[in-house]
């Protein structure tokens, strides 16, 4: 099968790899977002994608703004089987998506109609679910609205963060990919349109959902901090300056939201709306990320003391 691959975070690296060796697939193109300016120096950084795409020596094209045309263009001539979308944040017209053969496949890391949109896996934690997975989707010119063709389910182990959940998902896309382009080649499989009475959707995650307001109960704060771990990140403030947060468990307690409350010496429990946060991970501002004991040594808190809100 020839394919045009369309993708920009590491989250479609897997995939990548996995069409490159196979050889029944020949990637023909290759289409990420441009390069950003990310650097200290302000040097242009590519995608992930578009770094994987040099190193293996595929043809790429960066997506840049006004260049729809141009895009469609250098598909059309390639006359793909299929294009193959991963995490690409775009969307495609219809006379983009009428150009292979098949359609174009974009892989989605939710089970439709659930999770429609650009943080589904963080949403997945926020929620506690017992599982997700991915779906593929024969793409139309909605925001993940098109028919589903195949659905591949993970269980979420409920301690999972969302890069926990982002790796196994990594991991479990490649043989998923295969299997769906070869089942659909052969015309094995039949797409089924989205309930859309069923269908949910996610945005993207501002930086300030990640503040910890200690009013809120110890159950809702704990998802929050495997939801957003790593990014964007949840925080608290010592002193003014803010605190990260990367591990916590709820704990019983009970005292004015922010209060440090009596705990063993590997954690620091803090009472929260409804019983107690015990922190962990934690990372000041300029450090690298430490145990709370060891955090605690070199800077103590003793009971009694105020950690305020995010």
């Amino acid at each position: 099968m020839k394919i045009v691959f369309l993708g920009s975070p590491d989250l479609g690296l897997p995939c990548l790899w996995a069409l490159h060796e196979a050889p029944d697939m020949d990637i023909a193109r290759v289409l990420t977002l441009p390069d950003a300016r990310r650097s200290r120096r302000g040097a242009a950084v590519p995608t992930a994608v578009g770094r994987e795409a040099l190193a293996l020596g595929l043809p790429l094209l960066r997506w840049g703004r006004g260049e729809r045309a141009a895009m469609e263009e250098a598909v059309r001539a390639e006359r793909p089987d299929a294009v193959v979308v991963i995490a690409f944040a775009r969307l495609l017209k219809l006379s983009f998506l009428e150009i292979p053969r098949l359609g174009c496949l974009n892989l989605h890391a939710s089970l439709l109609p659930w999770g429609r949109g650009a943080s589904p896996i963080q949403q997945a934690v926020l929620e506690g679910l017992a599982e997700t997975g991915w779906s593929a989707m024969r793409m139309d010119e909605g925001l993940d609205t098109g028919a589903v063709l195949a659905r591949a389910p993970l269980a979420l182990d409920p301690r999972w963060n969302s890069g926990r959940l982002y790796e196994a998902l990594r991991e479990s896309a490649p043989d998923f990919l295969l299997e769906t382009l070869r089942a659909w080649d052969r015309g094995k499989l039949a797409a089924e349109a989205q309930d859309e009475s069923r269908a949910t959707h996610t945005r993207k995650i501002p930086r300030q959902a990640g503040a910890l307001d200690w009013s809120q109960p110890a159950a809702e704060l704990d998802r929050r901090v495997l939801a957003y771990t790593p990014a964007p990140g949840c925080w608290c403030r010592r002193d003014g300056r803010r605190l990260r947060v990367l591990e916590a468990e709820p704990a019983t307690g009970t005292g004015q939201p922010g209060l440090v409350l009596e705990s063993p010496p590997d954690r620091l429990r803090v009472a929260c709306g409804q019983d107690a946060l015990d922190l962990l991970c934690l990372q000041a501002e300029g450090t690298r990320p430490l145990a709370a004991a060891d955090y605690l040594r070199g800077r103590p808190i003793a009971p009694g003391s105020i950690l305020e809100r995010g």
